[in-house]
């Protein structure tokens, strides 16, 4: 399990490190989609962390 945890943290911050590199990169209205992305990918990274922790049955 906890394999599992460090893997999805290192891809959820690959993830981060690549769209902050799009949004220093571009100029245009695309960097908000990338920091929608990085604030996307944080949650879900959260929320998938934190399930069986503060929501067991």
């Amino acid at each position: 399990m906890k394999v599992h945890r460090a893997i999805v943290l290192v891809v959820m911050m690959l993830l981060a490190i690549g769209a902050f590199v799009l949004l220093v990169m571009d100029s245009a209205g695309k960097s908000l989609i990338a920091l929608g992305v990085v604030v996307i990918a944080a949650a879900a990274g959260g929320i998938g962390f934190s399930w069986k922790r503060y929501f067991r049955r």
